[in-house]
């Protein structure tokens, strides 16, 4: 719990570093949870530990688990920046394998 309050400080600390504008309380909650389960999904299918379809499900009913809609996450995912900002998230995490070895 801990670990991922700290990961999502550092997401939020990574959307003010890009130069994105200061968010209220909600919208850097759910910018953390899309770029964490994104990031998740996406390091999941390039290792090749699943397929697509069944990790793009679980990132989705996580996000939803937390009170995150399709419409915010899709907001989230077209802001400019998130793209750098999802690979900055990994690269933290020490890249993809280590991020889904962090996951078990």
């Amino acid at each position: 719990m801990v670990q991922r309050a700290a990961t999502a400080t550092l997401v939020v600390l990574g959307l003010n570093s890009l130069g994105l504008p200061a968010m209220h309380a909600s919208s850097e909650r759910t910018t953390a949870l899309v770029t964490i389960a994104e990031a998740n999904a996406r390091c999941l299918i390039k290792t090749k530990r699943m397929k697509a379809a069944p990790a793009r499900d679980i990132a989705n009913r996580f996000l939803l688990s937390k009170g995150v809609s399709a419409a915010e996450r899709e907001e989230v995912q077209n802001a400019p920046g998130y793209d750098d900002l999802m690979r900055r998230y990994i690269d933290e995490q020490g890249g993809c394998e280590d991020l889904v070895r962090n996951l078990r």
